[in-house]
């Protein structure tokens, strides 16, 4: 299904793939929840050779992406237990939010970086595309 987007940034970003040729992989396990490799990337792209991070402290801006994941993530929780359990204590949404972003927070990680990468790099397509207009 997600092969459809490829040279899209969605894929990129949903694959951990490179955001430019879509084909190297970004991180060193395709695992979100490898506790001790989930946080590696590689330094170069395997396939083009595009070096990721432009300058020291370049994923520090990431940080804000990884803010707005969390938020995100906990209203959807909150949601969820509203409609879930609509008689519930405000101890069972706060414990619900606790454990969720607590859950996710290596997927907000990984996806922090490879959005914020996809801010900055462009796909080879999206150049062709822009072209045409």
């Amino acid at each position: 299904m997600l092969e459809k987007l490829k040279g899209n940034r969605l894929y990129s970003i949903l694959r951990y793939k490179c955001p430019r040729c879509h084909e190297g992989d970004f991180f060193v396990t395709k695992k979100n929840y490898d506790l001790k490799n989930f946080i590696k990337n590689h330094e170069t792209c395997s396939h083009c050779g595009l070096r990721y991070e432009r300058e020291v402290g370049f994923f520090f801006g990431a940080m804000f992406v990884s803010y707005a994941l969390s938020v995100a993530f906990a209203v959807a929780i909150g949601v969820a237990v509203l409609v879930l359990f609509p008689s519930a204590s405000y101890k069972v949404y706060i414990a619900a939010i606790l454990i969720g972003l607590v859950v996710l927070s290596p997927l907000a990680y990984r996806l922090s970086r490879l959005i914020w990468l996809n801010l900055f790099y462009h796909n080879e397509g999206d150049k062709k595309e822009v072209n045409n207009k």
